[in-house]
């Protein structure tokens, strides 16, 4: 389940898709909103985890851009609601050519590892346009949220950055939920799209719904709800889970873009050991 279309009903107007080698791209940043007479609140605040790291983390600014990287997380989150890595890339692949160290440091990426990295809560407020909900932090307004806190910028070395311009080295949980409407009560589909890089999974009731490995520079992926409800598991009137797992571990850029006519809300926060102060 890892091609999404778009359903009958145009969403991002002035979004065009355009399909690159089996990734979705979307080419205009100004979505048009649908006509709706829904109502829904005007904005929508999400608290998310951070957790930043060192430039030395094996995983981050070691790595160059080797582009957008399938199936590196296991299709269903791990027993304790995290990615986890796809064993599966071993039968065909070495450790050379995939784009982290091993299985082990990549575990630490959404988890609290004492000297390893360090967190702290963050908000970002989504902000709507007719049916669409927006967080758009895309060049040239980049998403550096962990600037000045953690350990602090990133120093040297760095590849394309000036040591201590921005913290590049960081990720971002976000544990929300939703209702699912039936199509027959909402003039509009139900998609969520994330653009940016590096690595974003998005998983709906714990399925990856968005699969965009690998350091990479822009990339867009979408999920039509609507079309891949029997594959997600979803009823009517239900109440699931959308976790949105991002990582930025790489010079020069960091964009972060939500693009959804879903009505999303905080869940429980992911757990935390070492709050940053």
């Amino acid at each position: 389940m890892h091609t999404h279309t778009f359903a009958k009903r145009t969403v991002f107007g002035a979004g065009a898709l355009v399909l690159l080698a089996g990734t979705m791209s979307l080419v205009s940043t100004a979505p048009q909103a649908l006509a709706s007479d829904d109502e829904g609140p005007d904005s929508v605040t999400l608290t998310g985890m951070i957790r930043d790291f060192k430039t030395n983390h094996p995983d981050f600014e070691a790595y160059p851009w080797g582009g957008h990287f399938r199936n590196l997380v296991q299709d269903d989150l791990d027993s304790e609601g995290k990615p986890a890595f796809n064993d599966a890339l071993l039968d065909s692949m070495d450790w050379d050519d995939i784009p982290i160290t091993n299985a082990e440091t990549m575990s630490q990426w959404f988890r609290d590892v004492p000297g390893v990295n360090t967190s702290w809560t963050h908000d970002i407020e989504l902000t709507r346009s007719g049916d669409i909900y927006t967080f758009s932090r895309r060049r040239p307004d980049y998403f550096f949220p962990a600037d000045g806190k953690g350990f602090g910028n990133s120093e040297g070395p760095l590849r394309w950055a000036s040591p201590g311009s921005h913290n590049f080295h960081f990720t971002m949980e976000l544990d929300t939920e939703f209702t699912y409407i039936h199509p027959d009560n909402r003039d509009y589909d139900m998609i969520f799209t994330f653009t940016g890089d590096d690595d974003v999974w998005v998983f709906i009731n714990n399925k990856l719904a968005v699969d965009i490995g690998g350091v990479h520079g822009q990339v867009s992926e979408s999920i039509n709800l609507d079309d891949a409800a029997e594959d997600l598991g979803l009823e009517p009137g239900g109440i699931y889970s959308l976790k949105l797992f991002f990582c930025e571990r790489h010079t020069s850029e960091s964009n972060f873009q939500i693009q959804t006519t879903l009505t999303l809300r905080s869940a429980e926060l992911p757990t935390s050991a070492h709050l940053y102060d």
